[in-house]
């Protein structure tokens, strides 16, 4: 629970094992960031402090654009962010600030997007 190895080898294998580590671990950024690059939906398991990380909220979307939602609303207004969301999964358009759904790049984006099942 608190050994930053072994949870780290774990999150590696499975991302969700991030819900066992400590309070403490659950803050560590490198932990986080590895867990988001497995599987973007463990940036929900992370300590909410880092749902405002930029390198992290990226590392997620990128691999899964509905970890859009568990971001801070800061980087759900992040054009970068939201670009690479619905560039993975158009869906994510609706965790967007609404002033990015309304923005022309992004909308574009969306209509030619992936809609994985």
């Amino acid at each position: 629970k608190n050994d930053r190895d072994l949870i780290l080898a774990a999150i590696t294998q499975d991302c969700n094992a991030l819900r066992f580590a400590s309070k403490e671990l659950k803050k560590d950024r490198a932990i986080a960031l590895a867990a988001v690059s497995q599987d973007g939906r463990a940036l929900r398991l992370a300590n909410q402090e880092l749902n405002n990380d930029r390198e992290i909220v990226l590392a997620a979307v990128t691999q899964y654009g509905h970890a859009l939602q568990f971001a801070s609303i800061e980087l759900k207004n992040d054009r970068v962010i939201a670009l690479a969301a619905v560039s993975q999964d158009g869906r994510a358009l609706e965790f967007a600030s609404a002033e990015l759904r309304d923005d022309h790049e992004i909308v574009s984006r969306f209509l030619v997007s992936p809609f994985p099942s």
